[in-house]
């Protein structure tokens, strides 16, 4: 059974935003510490500018440290990436077609 975890988070924890985006799990501490300072060693599909904060949390520990990758996004990029989340969700609920509608809604929009 693992008890050390690193998780990867878009903001700071303590911010309360629900946006810890993944974590990994370990049966030691020695191998969680090792992930912690090397943490995008080996972990696909998270791109490293958009992890704000790196955790380590165990029984025996909680360390944090803010990632020096990290880059904000602009309202811009914020925008535009809710957008495609939106398109997505529509797509995922009436198909390709409704896809398209919703991204050629936010182009007309643009």
């Amino acid at each position: 059974m693992a008890t050390y975890t690193v998780n990867y988070w878009g903001s700071n924890p303590d911010s309360g935003n629900d946006d810890c985006w993944t974590g990994q799990d370990f049966d030691t501490r020695d191998e969680a510490e090792a992930c912690y300072h090397a943490p995008f060693d080996g972990l696909p599909g998270c791109p490293k500018s958009d992890v704000h904060t790196i955790e380590l949390d165990g029984p025996d520990v909680h360390l944090e440290r803010r990632n020096p990758s990290f880059r904000a996004s602009t309202e811009a990029a914020s925008i535009a990436d809710w957008e495609r989340e939106q398109a997505m969700q529509a797509g995922m609920g009436g198909g390709c077609d409704w896809y398209n509608d919703a991204m050629s809604r936010d182009a007309a929009r643009r």
